[in-house]
Parts: C-alpha cells; sequence; structure tokens
C-alpha cells in the first residue's frame, strides 16, 4: 500500500480493498472503501485507494478530485506525480500532465518514466524538439524504454521526423 497509516481497527479494511485491486476488481474495491473514507484517521488511505480504483476503471476526474484532497497527506511523489499526470492527460489537461512530470524530474532527474511520459505529453501537445529530447533520455536511462513502448500512439507527431526514426532504430538495435 502506501506509506500511509490506518488504524488497526480498519486495517483487515484496507487490506481487503487492496486486495480486490491487486485481483483486478476496482468496482468490488470502491464499494468496500467507504468506512475507510468515513474515519479521519483512514481517510487518507480510503483517497488512495480509490484513487487506485477510479483509475482502474477510467474514472479519471473522480481520481484527479481525491488526489487534489491527498496531496498534503501522501508520502510518496513519484507515485502521485505520475498518478496525477495520467489523470490529466485523460480529462485533456494535458498543460497539467506536463506540469507533473517537470515536478518529478526536478526531484528525480533519472526517473526514466518520468522523462517517457513528459516526452509523450510533449509530443501531443506539439513540442517535437522538447518530446525527442525527454523520450531519448529514457531510452538511455533504462533499457525498457527501448523499442515496444516507442510504439506509443502518443508519438505519432513524432514518427515523421529523421531523429525519431534513428531513436527507433538504436532502440531496435541489439546490445
Amino acid at each position: 500500500m502506501s506509506d500511509l497509516a490506518v488504524p488497526p481497527s480498519l486495517q483487515r479494511r484496507a487490506d481487503e480493498v487492496e486486495g480486490w485491486l491487486e485481483l483486478g476488481c476496482p468496482q468490488l474495491a470502491l464499494e468496500k472503501v467507504e468506512p475507510l473514507l468515513k474515519t479521519p484517521g483512514a481517510r487518507a488511505v480510503g483517497l488512495y485507494l480509490r484513487v487506485r480504483a477510479n483509475v482502474e476503471l477510467s474514472h479519471f476526474a473522480e481520481g484527479l478530485r481525491d488526489l487534489e484532497e491527498l496531496r498534503p497527506q501522501h508520502h510518496d511523489p513519484e507515485w502521485f506525480d505520475l498518478t496525477e499526470a495520467w489523470c490529466c492527460k485523460r480529462v485533456g489537461q494535458l498543460a497539467d500532465a506536463v506540469r507533473c512530470m517537470e515536478r518529478l524530474l526536478r526531484r528525480q532527474p533519472g526517473s526514466a518514466v518520468g522523462h517517457f511520459n513528459l516526452g509523450c505529453y510533449l509530443a501531443k501537445l506539439g513540442d517535437a524538439d522538447l518530446a525527442m529530447h525527454s523520450l531519448s533520455r529514457a531510452c538511455v536511462l533504462d533499457d525498457c524504454f527501448r523499442g515496444v513502448p516507442l510504439d506509443d500512439p502518443d508519438l505519432d507527431s513524432l514518427r515523421g521526423r529523421v531523429d525519431f526514426t534513428a531513436l527507433r532504430t538504436w532502440c531496435a538495435a541489439p546490445e
């Protein structure tokens, strides 16, 4: 779970909700989270779990609302920034998604996932040069971003660029 505290009396409920999420049953998780949300000492955990469930259900606006309340209480900034950016992108707030990734990268300049997502969001916004810089950085930082992720539809605006073709070629080359 996150590093948020849960009162002992509600630990079993928190574990149950998280279990439903791990089993791929976000609707059941939503149905079980209410006692956590109603208890002041467990509300932050309830919000965290409800965000996860709403993201899995593609209820991104609801996730953003919970993230706003959760922000001052959550202590995993990478998860927070990635999740907020994910939701922002899906509700059409690309500039906000970019800001989330820039915030993450100020704290963690070596975050490959941060650079990759920033590259995707910038490509969708039409900032091809900065997008290419971020994608290249992600591919250098972590081999898992070489190859398949470059097929992401968010990168369609870059496909005709020579530097994108070169990056794809470099990423596909055996080590």
